[in-house]
């Protein structure tokens, strides 16, 4: 399995290397290290559910024609949270073109305020994939209007 590992622009991109790349949602796309100060910390974006992600890697690029692509969420065990009862969520809103997928996080119970390992898998005459790094599932903040009002979210 190819790994994928995350630098952040803490602005709009989650860039990735092996010549593959994922774009984290612009609204949402806050950062935050989970290692010490080093040359090789991970950036872990933080998504809502909701959320579109972009990702590409080589076999994606390189899959069969008839082959399936599965993007797989599994959640992270992180001292802090607690299990929501499941481990792996399949994200099956998904757009596959020539170079890779967009999906949208999944809107599951429990999953807002857990850390997940994304992973892509091309299911074809061979299984291939690739290892996204780490997010951060949290909840979706309804925006308020002036005077205390909650704004309906579109």
């Amino acid at each position: 399995m190819q790994k994928i590992l995350t630098a952040s622009l803490l602005v709009t991109t989650v860039s990735l290397s092996a010549g593959a790349m994922a774009q984290a949602p612009i609204p949402t796309a806050t950062a935050t290290a989970v290692a010490g100060l080093t040359p090789n910390i991970e950036v872990v974006p933080s998504v809502a559910p909701g959320d579109e992600i972009a990702v590409a890697c080589a076999p994606i690029e390189q899959r069969d024609p008839d082959a399936d692509v599965r993007v797989v969420l599994t959640i992270s065990a992180m001292p802090s949270e607690a299990s929501p009862g499941y481990k792996r969520v399949l994200a099956t809103d998904q757009q596959l073109n020539k170079y890779g997928v967009r999906v949208r996080v999944p809107n599951v119970p429990d999953l807002p305020d857990h850390t997940v390992n994304l992973n892509v898998y091309v299911v074809g005459q061979s299984t291939r994939g690739c290892d996204g790094g780490h997010l951060k599932v949290v909840a979706r903040h309804t925006p308020h209007t002036p005077g205390g009002r909650t704004a309906p979210v579109s």
